[in-house]
């Protein structure tokens, strides 16, 4: 199956805003669900990210491209973060927003590390993709781990799906890196893309799917509790 590259762009771009607005109004509904905020915010700076790139007068116009990835980091960083947070029973916002570009910062120093190395135009999906990658892996663990809290069983499949958007850009980081080392083809990359790409995209959905039923079975037990005591 072939894809197109550009296709998945304008898809995906649809795709995040619409679970952003999925998440936000699940979050209107019910205040006390876990995560949908913090989703929320990190596919809007997704999506701003993603805008910034199409304004890109050339592809030697690295500082934006690098200003958006930042932008990016940040918002996954903050869904790490947020979920971290909770299940430490901590709230800080000035302290998370810091977090947030600390980690945006690190970005940054893998990107001009790279750079330097000679890694040409893969210094920054290097660590971009990686550093989602491990952002997403992160937030599965405090997913899961927050079933201590609330036993929702809806932990699970929201779990397994950002280990399944952190496995896809892991990949992609992967595969970049070895082309660079010349450990895979040249044009490696390039094939692969599109479907890490997909990959990535379904995720989302996926996620956003799970974080909605986590909000969903949290109230119904609320409901289910105050009918008991009624």
């Amino acid at each position: 199956m072939e894809l197109n590259v550009k296709t998945l762009y304008l898809i995906g771009g649809i795709v995040t805003v619409c679970s952003a607005g999925a998440a936000f109004l699940t979050w209107y509904l019910h205040r006390e669900a876990p995560a949908l905020r913090a989703w929320t915010a990190a596919l809007l700076l997704t999506s701003l990210g993603a805008l910034a790139l199409r304004f890109r007068t050339s592809q030697a116009d690295v500082a934006l491209s690098v200003a958006a990835d930042m932008v990016i980091v940040a918002g996954f960083a903050a869904m790490w973060l947020s979920l971290r947070y909770a299940n430490r029973g901590f709230n800080d916002l000035i302290g998370l927003s810091l977090a947030c570009i600390l980690v945006a910062l690190v970005f940054l120093a893998l990107f001009v590390v790279l750079r330097a190395l000679g890694a040409g135009r893969q210094a920054a999906s290097i660590p971009f993709s990686l550093t989602l990658g491990l952002l997403g892996l992160a937030s599965a663990r405090e997913i899961w781990q927050g079933r201590h809290r609330d036993r929702l069983q809806s932990r699970l499949p929201a779990a397994l799906a950002f280990v399944g958007l952190g496995v896809a850009r892991v990949i992609r980081a992967g595969v970049l890196g070895f082309e660079v080392i010349h450990v895979l083809p040249p044009g490696a990359a390039a094939a692969t893309h599109p479907y890490t790409l997909y990959a990535t995209i379904v995720f989302i959905v996926v996620v956003t799917y799970g974080l909605v039923m986590m909000a969903n079975e949290q109230a119904g037990r609320r409901e289910a509790m105050q009918f008991g005591e009624g």
